[in-house]
């Protein structure tokens, strides 16, 4: 679904005039921010998931630590892409 989300508008942006220069960078670091908001957190979270395999019942959801790397990646990223898209403009 998400890719369909992103064609989607992606199609609705260029439609109304916005430049291919300035959705890139945009589309492609809310890709990316998911990416580096995991990367290394690898064994975390297979233990997480092992534990809700065996039928642990987990309080929470995303622990604090991988919680504030995806928030800290996000604001970096899509930061760095309107940056990045208004100096293409």
């Amino acid at each position: 679904m998400p890719p369909v989300l992103v064609a989607f508008g992606a199609l609705s942006a260029l439609a109304k005039g916005m430049p291919l220069e300035v959705l890139l960078p945009l589309y492609s670091a809310a890709v990316l921010s998911f990416v580096f908001g995991f990367l290394g957190r690898g064994r975390q979270l297979e233990e997480r998931l092992a534990r809700i395999d065996r039928g642990e019942r987990l309080e929470g959801g995303l622990f604090a630590v991988v919680r504030t790397q995806l928030m800290v990646s996000m604001a970096a990223l899509l930061g760095i892409a309107v940056w990045f898209a208004s100096v293409t403009l």
